[in-house]
């Protein structure tokens, strides 16, 4: 039988980029195929020419054998083509049901829609499909996890035969990873053919079949998952074998930045620390366990209750973002397109922008600015053709380098960073990994929140574990492991942990949940 899919000799090249070149896969009805390769190799330009949202300058596209005129997205629809981005495409503000059968509603004698008969359809499809909401529910009331499971059903319920999953789990973790993957194993029960893109290489060896690897717009090879294991994959990915970054400490005695008795009610209760210069603080705990709160109460983004805020020795009150900017301190954000970055304008217009507001500027000096981007573009290695062309444009992981020159150019004593790596692909994260240790080595003060315990471990010196608003545990990294820190984490002391059956499992659970992102424990994602 001729492969499900089949796309042969794809090239595709925008101003002054060959996105991609001579680029082929197959996939056969009933198998997940992983389609890898770091940001900016070519993979989302892919899936958009077969979603019919960009047409190839060559190449052809063949559906069950036949060539496919895919030029639009209603001819993807058509051949059973359907997409699941990682910007999901719902209506907030409709019913799960109005959003799966959304264009499909059962109609009743005159043409009016059933709309009881509709929900009954919509429950009973929903029940099949394991996805357990109610179907008269707001779509703006769902988890993000539930969200993306309703986006794979509505493809489903439109009978789709062929289905891209870009960076399903990006924003999930623990079992709401694992419920969606489920979901994505059933669909090979129901014979459809599956593209699957991850950064979470745990995820593709346990998930897919096969695999198609890009990197710089062209094709590297494909294979059989199961005989290739990890390092084959990320060599072929990155087109090296990838260090660790050295963990050398440059911590001094000189203090960066003290907190004392941070509080604002029902979020953070009594929230004590002391930065040292050069020092890397990792952040450690559970979703909800107020990481990211404190991080905006210190930097002013959100009001506190009570507290004392010390930089350099010196007590400060920081009642605004901007204030804390005057005083030294810069907030890498976890939502870099949403609050780090004005994605319409360049990399050469976003670098200075911390620097242009706090220092008193008042003139754009383009000229300037193009020059400066230059020399970020450079040490960094920020990878962009044109420091003019919008930020928007770059992957993830050149989107955090220029998120990280605007900072460095604001010259900050002290830099929180909110899961500096999400999204980004491995040979991206080394390089922020390094950029993290060099500005400790400058005597900056870097506090490192991140949901990833095997980042946290490599990048710190020091690791503080929150839990339900408290910071629970101050570990040195010698003495720090990924099970000493869920233990904290979890409420559950470590001679519990070995004695008690229930205090294991949740346990369990919670390092399940913190190390989903990682393959192995050697901190790749």
């Amino acid at each position: 039988m001729a492969p499900r899919l089949q796309m042969r000799g794809i090239s595709k090249r925008f101003v002054g980029v060959q996105a991609l070149a001579n680029v082929q896969l197959s996939v056969d009805a009933g198998q997940i195929l992983a389609l890898v390769g770091e940001n900016g190799a070519g993979k989302s330009t892919l899936i958009k020419i077969l979603s019919g949202a960009q047409r190839p300058d060559t190449g052809e596209i063949l559906i069950d054998g036949q060539p496919a005129a895919i030029h639009t997205p209603t001819d993807a629809e058509r051949y059973g083509i359907a997409t699941v981005y990682q910007e999901l495409n719902l209506f907030p503000y409709l019913s799960v049901a109005e959003n799966l059968l959304f264009g499909r509603y059962p109609k009743r004698g005159g043409g009016l829609i059933d709309w009881k008969g509709g929900r009954r359809e919509a429950a009973s499809f929903l029940h099949s499909m394991g996805v357990e909401v109610p179907a008269d529910r707001l779509v703006a009331e769902l988890s993000i996890a539930e969200r993306q499971m309703l986006e794979i059903a509505k493809a489903l319920h439109r009978q789709v035969r062929i289905l891209i999953l870009d960076e399903p789990t990006a924003v999930l973790g623990g079992e709401d990873v694992d419920q969606l993957l489920a979901m994505v194993r059933s669909l090979r029960d129901r014979g459809v053919a599956t593209i699957f893109i991850s950064h979470r290489l745990e995820e593709i060896f346990g998930l897919a079949d096969h695999y198609v690897v890009l990197k710089d717009g062209e094709y590297v090879g494909a294979g059989d998952l199961a005989e290739i294991d990890t390092d084959g994959l990320v060599s072929m990915m990155v087109g090296r074998e990838l260090e660790h970054v050295s963990r050398r400490s440059s911590r001094r005695e000189e203090e960066a930045l003290r907190i004392e008795g941070l509080s604002r009610t029902g979020v953070l209760s009594d929230i004590s620390f002391r930065l040292r210069k050069g020092e890397v603080l990792g952040v450690a705990g559970l979703r909800g366990a107020g990481r990211t709160e404190m991080a905006r109460a210190i930097f002013g983004a959100d009001p506190i209750d009570g507290g004392r805020v010390f930089v350099d020795g010196r007590e400060v009150n920081i009642t605004a973002p901007d204030v804390a900017i005057e005083h030294g301190i810069g907030l890498v954000p976890e939502d870099r397109k949403g609050q780090g970055l004005f994605l319409n304008l360049s990399t050469a217009e976003n670098i200075p922008v911390v620097a242009l507001t706090s220092g008193g500027r008042n003139q754009v000096r383009p000229a300037q600015e193009r020059r400066l981007a230059a020399r970020y573009k450079q040490s960094l290695d920020i990878r962009v053709a044109d420091v003019t062309s919008p930020v928007g444009t770059l992957s993830g992981g050149n989107q955090q380098k220029v998120v990280l020159a605007k900072w460095l150019e604001a010259g900050v004593s002290v830099l929180i960073l909110d899961e500096p790596t999400r999204g980004i692909d491995i040979g991206s994260k080394r390089e922020i990994y390094e950029i993290i240790r060099n500005l400790a080595e400058q005597g900056v003060g870097v506090l490192v929140i991140s949901s990833e315990l095997p980042e946290v471990l490599e990048v710190s010196d020091r690791v503080l574990v929150m839990r339900k608003g408290h910071i629970v545990a101050d570990i040195e990294r010698d003495d720090a492991s990924e099970e000493l820190i869920m233990s904290h984490a979890v409420g559950v002391g470590s001679d519990v942990v070995h004695t008690d059956a229930g205090a294991a499992e949740e346990l369990a659970r919670a390092l399940d949940e913190a190390t989903t992102t990682h393959d192995n424990g050697k901190g790749l994602n």
